[in-house]
Parts: C-alpha cells; structure tokens; sequence
C-alpha cells in the first residue's frame, strides 16, 4: 500500500548542527594541468624549459621519455640530494591531484625511490609541509605515481619536483608531469546508524540516523543557495518520507524512525539541488529491515559489538605472519581467542586454527593491482573481482573464520578498489563483516565505505608518550561519529625490528607490561570493542626482552581483559558515575554493569598521575579492586590514587544485591 507522501515531526527530524569537519572523500577535476612543460619536449640549457635543478644529477633526454623526452636523474654519490623543481600557480585551501610517471634503473638505497612530491610554504618563506608518495626503486618499467592533498590555508607559494629520495643513487627518467586542480564532491553521508550494512532488525536501532557536509566551497557556491531532500523509499521507490530544507551551514544530520517498517530493502536518499532546482548530487544509502528470525554466523549489533553465533564475542587476538601448528598450540595456552595472518591461509591452516578453538580474521589486504605486494597473477580490476569473489565464497562457510581483512594502511588513492572490494565481499559473504586499520587516523572518514569495522595502530613505545593509544582511538571514533565497530591494533614490537640497515640513530625499545596494558584499556575506555595486538612474530624476535617474559605478561593482560568481555559487552544500563572537579587530561574511564554489579576501569595514559574522587549514585555494598583482589572503601564518592600507565578495575555490588 502507498503511503501518502510526508514527514511528521514524529516520524522523521532533520536538524541542522555544528558538526565537526568531515574528512573528504573521491575527487572531481576542475581545470587543466598547470604545469608548464609536463612531458619536457622544450629544450633549455642543460635542463628543460621551466624546471630548476642540479645539471650534475639532472638533464634532458631527448629520446627517454614514453613517446619523446623525459627528465633524466643520474647520480652515484648517496650523499648528493637534489630536486628537479618547478614553481605552481596553486590556492590555497584548494584540492589537487599530482602526478609523474616513472622509469628506474638500478635505483638503490633504503629510501623508496623516484617519486613526487608538492610542497608549500608561508607568507614568509618558511617551509609549512608537503604530500610525498611513495616511489619505486630497483629496475622498473614506466609506472604512475600520484598523490591528492588539499593545500593549506597559509600557505603562500608551492613548487612541484621530481626526485629520488635522499640517501639513493640510480637513474630515474620522469615524463607526463600533471597537476590539476580537484574539488571533493559537494554533498559528502554517513549513516550513523544502522551501524552495520544498512541492516534494521527487531531490536534496532530505532532509528535511522544520518548526517552530512556540504563542500560547497569548491564549488563556488553557499549553503543557503542550495536546498537538500531527504526520501525514504521502499524497494519499488514508494516514498515513505520526505522533507525539504535550505541549509544555513555546511553540516546537517537526518534521523528517520524504524518502528513501522515491515521486513523489506528499503532506500535513503538525499539530493543536493543547485540555486536553479537542478539536481547536483544524489547519495543513496541501501537499507534492509530484517526478519524477526535472521541471524548472521557473525554480524556486528546496533551496539557496535560483534555477535557470533548470537552470542557478544570481544575478539583478542595478535598478527600473525604464517599459521605454525607449533606456534598455535603455544598460543592456545592464553586467553587470545583468534589471529589475523598476513599471509592468507590455507584451508589446512584454518583447520588447525580451528583445532585449536582460535577464530581467524582472513586476510586479503594485498589484492589491489598497483600496490606493493599485489600478487602477479592480479593483472587488472576484473582479476581483482575474480580473485576477491573466488576466495571469499571458499571460506565464507569455514567454521574458523571470524571477519575479513581488507585493507593494511594503503593510501586514499586505492579508494575506489577499496570500496569495490567491501561490496564484493559483502556481495559474496552476508554472514561475516570486514576490518581494515589505517595509520591515516585523521582520515578515516574518507575511507568510510571501504569497510564494517575499522581499525587504527597507534604505535607510541620509543618514539612518543604511551597516551597517543587513547589519542588515535579517540579520533577514530569522531572520525566515524561513533557509529562503527572498532577493534584498535596496540602495540607489542620494537621499532628497531623495523630500521633501515643505514639507521643507526632508531634506538627502540620493547613495550613494558605496564605500557601494554595501559594502551590496551585505553583504546577499551575510548571506545574499542575488539584489540589485535601487533605482532607475534615481534614478541619472538624483539631483542631486549626475552619471549618467555614477554609472553607471561601478554597472558596476563589477555586473560584481564576477556575475564572482564562479558561486562565490556554488556548493555545492561550503567550507572551515572561522575568525576568531581575537573577530570585529568590523563584520565580515561568507562563504566559497565553486567549481572547486578558495576564496573568502573579506570586508566592512566602517563602522561601524569595523582588522585581522582568518583561520585557514585549509590552507596555501594561492597566495593573490590578486581587487579589486585582487594577490597575498597567507598560511601558515595570513590576515591582513586593512580599512578602513571596505572590500570584500576573495580567492581560495585549495589546496596540491593542479594
């Protein structure tokens, strides 16, 4: 039956809000390139028209280009760093594509290669930053590289330059230099909730939630010159709601209620018209309103937790290299319940995972034609499809499959195969979700529908303070509005495992139990509802601490954590648990009650340490530090002495608890 068409203030609320700055997305063209002489066809002294550089590292060669000259690099001295630069007409604020293509020979060193890079600097001069991508070494056939950055707002003056990283010697032809000027798209979603794939079951959530950002800057034009829609539809386009608004800012949020949809597929549309009514922009969001008795073998709820086989599961595992029997049944021995192996695993090894009891996370991060570690038999998109299509549908039902691994750290410019290899994935298998993880923790938002869970690796031990686990997760989850799963990556290597043979100045160190177990209960209290350590293969090779007495710390902290999942998990509401006065900068807390009892964890990040009084609702029967077994005082305030890197668990029996 067609409903009639309308939004009641019951039914369906758009709010315009001051939201927080939305990372951006895909990018259109808006001009031509802007570098003068790209492909190097007009002839200065020495060097082309246009560029500046060493004539003892760089020349011009008339016949080494793709279909003419190119900018040749030649150098054997590794001490010798030069750039072959121009200066571009650039704006700031604005976005822009850059890139070269690339011939190496014999390129050598510990940097990675012959690259691009676009640099900008201030009203005065001073150096404010760049995009550098990452190059090529060795011997190589002609390749594309590319970068996308929007320039900052001070800066004054940009220069474009081919180069080959410092510390290499080789020979680097580039040809076919671009830079174009790009604008995000004008209209930029997120559907907060449902939280996973569009789904809506029985129990929620109970409503539709979206917002959105308007980059109207870009485009020359103005929120209040534009009108948005905002339609719920029915798999046959009946329309179920509507409203129109004129924006007065650049942020806006949606919220649809779910209560009276039947099991069905269902659409959320919103449309970005111009000042002349003309559509500029239509983002669609599939939904589905599930059947009462659908249950996935793995799904993640409205809740933002994993349920497998109906049941909260909290993953707790490590990356892996390989899966190793002997290895596995040593693992067994802890509370770690699953592994995330870089190199995909055989069915074999999945059934000595499953042997085991352990869950595996399956890893097809690598098959992006372009990237590093693409395998040679991916040539194209269409192998990528295949190959993507033909793995998932082999293991989808395998009993030790926990989630899919689809994306270590690659760049924004893999965006579309990312986003095409989630819709294969979730196309193939509806009964397991996707997890990548990002160093780019500031742009996590542009990847947004490249996965189900995400994940970041804030890796602080040896470089910067322990707190920046509870920074990166706290930024994720803005990033995401709090409206996805995330299962955080903390650390367990030493960064010297990771130094280039010529670094002799990396002078890592291990993480001590009590760094990794603050970084652990950071990343829970700011929001992480699953932790895969990184790595196994570091804690058996870092060199200042024996495995043996690294490995008994792990199972400390893995057995403190899963004890306490069924509480971490639970919905149960908690208690109103305040801190008095101003809650220290190094603070991070949560509160859970599971089963007629509260818990309060409280962690330090250490970057400081001293007092904290916690006010409770309630007089609480008894009151017992869970870490150390013992008991506490409390009458209605709490009051906690933590030291750095310090973790307290407390448990609270209410005064009505039998």
């Amino acid at each position: 039956m067609r409903q009639q068409a309308g939004l009641g203030n019951k039914r369906m609320s758009i709010h315009l809000a001051i939201l927080c700055l939305f990372s951006v997305g895909a990018a259109q063209e808006t001009g031509g390139n802007i570098v003068v002489n790209p492909a190097f066809e007009q002839s200065g002294s020495g060097l082309p028209d246009g560029w500046s550089g060493d004539p003892e590292v760089y020349s011009r060669d008339p016949d080494g280009g793709r279909a003419g000259a190119s900018l040749r690099y030649s150098n054997t001295d590794a001490k010798r760093y030069r750039l072959c630069s121009q200066r571009v007409p650039v704006q700031a604020g604005r976005k822009y594509r850059f890139s070269v293509w690339i011939k190496t020979r014999d390129i050598a060193g510990d940097e990675n290669g012959a690259t691009i890079c676009l640099e900008w600097r201030g009203a005065n001069n001073k150096w404010l930053g760049g995009d550098y991508p990452h190059g090529i070494q060795g011997t190589q056939d002609w390749k594309r590289i590319e970068g996308v950055v929007r320039v900052p707002d001070d800066a004054a003056a940009a220069s474009l330059s081919c180069y080959v990283r410092q510390g290499m010697t080789g020979t680097a032809w580039f040809d076919d230099v671009e830079l174009v000027r790009v604008a995000d798209p004008p209209l930029e979603t997120f559907l907060v909730d449902p939280v996973y794939r569009g789904r809506i079951s029985a129990s929620g959530p109970a409503q539709i939630r979206l917002q959105g950002r308007l980059n109207l800057g870009d485009h020359e034009l103005m929120p209040q010159q534009v009108q948005l829609s905002v339609q719920l539809r029915t798999a046959d386009g009946t329309l179920q709601e509507q409203q129109r608004i004129t924006p007065q800012s650049d942020s806006f949020e949606a919220s649809v209620a779910t209560a009276s949809l039947k099991p069905g597929n269902y659409s959320l549309e919103v449309r970005l018209e111009g000042p002349d009514g003309k559509e500029i922009q239509q983002v669609t969001h599939p939904l589905v309103r599930t059947g009462d008795g659908h249950q996935p073998r793995a799904c993640i709820d409205e809740h933002k937790r994993l349920l497998f086989d109906g049941q909260p599961f909290f993953p707790l595992g490590m990356y892996w290299g390989s899966i190793d029997e002997q290895d596995l049944s040593l693992y067994a021995q802890s509370r770690f319940n699953c592994l995330m192996p870089y190199n995909s695993p055989t069915r074999e090894q999945m059934g000595l995972a499953q042997k085991y009891g352990l869950k595996v996370i399956y890893s097809v991060k690598d098959w992006y034609v372009g990237s590093t570690r693409c395998p040679k038999s991916i040539k194209s998109p269409e192998d990528e499809e295949s190959a993507i299509r033909k793995r998932v549908s082999e293991f989808r039902d395998h009993p030790a499959l926990l989630a899919w691994y689809l994306n270590d750290e690659l760049p924004l410019q893999f965006l579309p195969q990312l986003e095409a290899h989630q819709r294969w994935v979730a196309e193939e298998d509806p009964q397991h979700p996707t997890w990548v993880v990002l160093f780019q923790y500031r742009d996590v938002f542009a990847y947004r529908h490249s996965f189900d869970v995400i994940g970041t690796d804030p890796y602080p031990i040896g470089r910067k303070p322990a707190s920046m686990a509870a920074e990166w997760t706290a930024e994720t989850s803005r990033q995401v509005r709090g409206g996805r799963a995330m299962w955080q990556v903390p650390q367990l290597h030493n960064w010297v495992n990771y130094r280039k043979a010529s670094d002799k100045s990396e002078r890592g160190r291990t993480p001590s139990f009590e760094e990794v177990r603050s970084m652990a209960w950071q990343c829970i209290a700011e929001g992480a509802t699953g932790l895969v350590f990184y790595s196994w293969y570091d804690v058996k090779r870092n060199p200042d601490v024996p495995f043996d007495k690294q490995w008994e710390g792990l199972k400390k902290i893995a057995a403190e954590i899963d004890g306490l999942s069924p509480a971490l998990l639970s919905i149960e509401p908690a208690p109103a648990i305040q801190v008095v006065g101003q809650s220290p900068r190094w603070l991070h807390w949560i509160v859970r009650s599971h089963r007629g009892r509260s818990y309060l964890i409280a962690v330090n990040d250490g970057d400081g340490e001293g007092p904290v009084e916690f006010r409770l609702p309630f007089v609480p029967k008894a009151v017992r530090e869970l870490s150390r077994g013992k008991p506490a005082d409390a009458g209605n305030s709490l009051h906690v002495d933590l030291p750095r890197l310090d973790v307290q668990i407390y448990e609270l029996t209410p005064p009505s608890a039998e």
